[in-house]
């Protein structure tokens, strides 16, 4: 029997924003430390998906730095979800914006510089946002419903 505070959907989302939390801080931290072995694994994903070598348009600090914040917040949002979800469920449509637009993004990028890789970064982005609104959502619900009581409450 399962535990009416914890049903199965909002068990699931904690086990959701935990991994999607370590997906995001732990290249976080590679990029903070070692943003070269980032780039040349993107060039080597352009190149397998039939571009040539990526190299960055434009070097400087600026964007690294927006970068590693970018999945850093990602992540200590997830954590945050999966912490506790009914605490700080706002911060979803913010995660859900975050990652959607980058989606939308890295399309706009693959088309217009013929990038193949950000193609691939769309479609991942796409589905990482769909999963977080549905997990998010679907938890909240089952967390927010009313408990069916069998036992009447009358003493």
């Amino acid at each position: 029997m399962t535990d009416p505070a914890r049903p199965p959907a909002y068990v699931q989302s904690r086990i959701v924003f935990a991994i999607l939390a370590v997906q995001f801080i732990i290249p976080a931290i590679s990029y903070i430390a070692a943003p070269e072995v980032t780039i040349a694994q993107l060039s080597r994903i352009n190149a397998i998906l039939g571009g040539g070598p990526y190299t960055v348009p434009e070097s400087g600090h600026v964007w690294h730095m927006l970068a590693v914040g970018n999945v850093m917040t990602l992540g200590v949002m997830c954590a945050m979800l999966s912490y506790d979800l009914r605490r700080f469920y706002p911060a979803l449509p913010a995660l859900a914006f975050l990652k959607g637009f980058s989606s939308l993004y890295s399309l706009a990028i693959g088309a217009s510089h013929g990038l193949p890789m950000f193609y691939a970064i769309f479609a991942l982005d796409g589905v990482t946002t769909l999963i977080m609104i549905f997990f998010g959502r679907r938890a909240h619900r089952a967390i927010s419903a009313p408990v069916a009581s069998g036992a009447s409450e009358t003493a």
